[in-house]
Formats: C-alpha cells, structure tokens, sequence
C-alpha cells in the first residue's frame, strides 16, 4: 500500500510538472522559430542571384576594378551554398544572413590554378570572408567588410533573376546636399536612408561611396562609419568625411 501511495504521488507531481515545463519552454520555441523565420525572410532578395564584380573601393578611397567584370562573379544559391569565380579559379561556400541587410560567407574551397597576377586575385578570397552586411541600391549590390575595410560593387551577371532586386527594408532618397567646405569651397552629396536595424545611410561624394550606422545622439540622426560622420537634422547636415568638414542642406 506505501508503494502503491508513492507511485501515485508520483504520478501527479508529473502531471503538474509537465504543465509547467511546456510553459517554461513555449517562449524560447517561439523566439527560435520567429528568428528562423526572420533569417529566412532576410534572405530572400540574395537568395538565387548572380552577380559580377564592378569595382572594390578600399577604406582609404582607392579603388580596384577588374578588366573583365565576368571573371569575377558570386552567385547565392537557394540552398545556402555560394560559388564565386575569382578570375581563372572557381570556388565554394556557403552563406547565410541573420537579419534585414546582414550577411555572412563562410571561408571559400578555392582551386589553385596559377592565373595572371592581379591585386583583386590575392585580396577577394580573404575579403569575402570579412563582408558582414549588405546593401542594395539601383540594382547593385554592395558588400561591406567589417570594420569598414572596404565595399564590393557588383552588377546583376547576365540571364541572372536580381536585374532589378529590391531592397527588404523601407529607404528613402537618394537626397542630394549642397554643401560648403569651411574653406567656402562647394560642394555636393547624395545620401540614401534605409530602415535598418540600427539605420543605414550611403552617403555619395565624387565617385566614392561609404556606408554609416545610426548612433544615438541628442538631437537629429547621427550616423557614423570609417572616416564618415553624417548628423542630419530636418534637411541641415554636418558632414566630416575623412579630414573633410561640410556643412550641408537637402535640396528641396
């Protein structure tokens, strides 16, 4: 009869219990699957498009442009597997993205065939394991490496479906600004805002183009990247790019 007691009250502390557990776990499936299902909608404006190399800018403002566009391509796979052309060598990856304009590539099974020397053979294979983010404007799709070393452009490659991507997250813009110099020199700028997660803005000046991220700030939006501070404040910016301070207005 004692045994037969404790298995009883055996039996309903597992009935209570259970309850308890699921409610206990409930929450933490629901945030796994919502961050699945974000990683897979963030994904979708890359995943089965191709692309080919137009130029690499580094953190510095050169700029490297291969001589053929189509020897240097990247191609995201709906399965998550990238393959890249890099000149005369062909490699494999995989790559994911965690969020609306995140993006990450896994280091790169690479053949070795002896092609002729050029810089973007000896940097691109390392760089593509550096990109974390990503942007999309007017079609083109712009890598960005960490700790803004540098931003790949590529076009859509021929026959490939992202001719005419679009962006998953709300932008605005390009805003032009014309901007003084503190010198009183004239200048001008564009800058396109996305709704990202913190905010993206890619700001234009000459045939150079940096990306910053919204900090917080007292007043207005400030963002800031490599050697880019862009503060806006209804229309009215200051502007620090490199060693170069702009006052600026959106043109209405």
């Amino acid at each position: 009869m004692a045994r037969r007691r404790r298995m009883e009250e055996a039996h309903v502390k597992i009935i209570w219990v259970a309850p308890l557990l699921l409610m206990m776990l409930l929450p933490a499936l629901a945030c796994n699957a919502s961050a699945q299902a974000s990683s897979q909608n963030a994904a979708e404006d890359l995943r089965g498009t191709s692309w080919q190399l137009v130029k690499f800018q580094r953190s510095d403002e050169q700029t490297l442009a291969p001589d053929d566009k189509s020897k240097y391509t990247i191609a995201f796979g709906i399965d998550s597997q990238v393959n890249v052309r890099i000149d005369c060598n062909r490699g494999r990856g995989t790559w994911k993205s965690s969020g609306p304009n995140r993006l990450t590539l896994s280091p790169l099974a690479l053949t070795r065939a002896m092609c002729p020397p050029a810089p973007l053979n000896d940097r691109m294979p390392e760089d593509l394991a550096l990109v974390r983010s990503y942007t999309l404007k007017d079609g083109h799709l712009f890598l960005e490496l960490m700790a803004d070393a540098g931003i790949y452009e590529l076009e859509p490659s021929g026959g490939s479906k992202s001719a005419a991507p679009s962006s998953p997250v709300s932008s605005k813009g390009p805003v032009e600004f014309e901007c003084t110099n503190i010198d009183g020199s004239k200048a001008t700028l564009t800058a396109t805002f996305y709704g990202t997660r913190p905010a993206t803005v890619l700001i234009e000046r000459g045939n150079q183009v940096r990306p910053a991220f919204q900090v917080r700030s007292g007043s207005g939006a400030k963002y800031e990247g490599h050697d880019l501070m862009f503060w806006d404040a209804h229309g009215e910016a200051i502007v620090k790019w490199g060693d170069v301070e702009l006052e600026c207005k959106a043109r209405r």
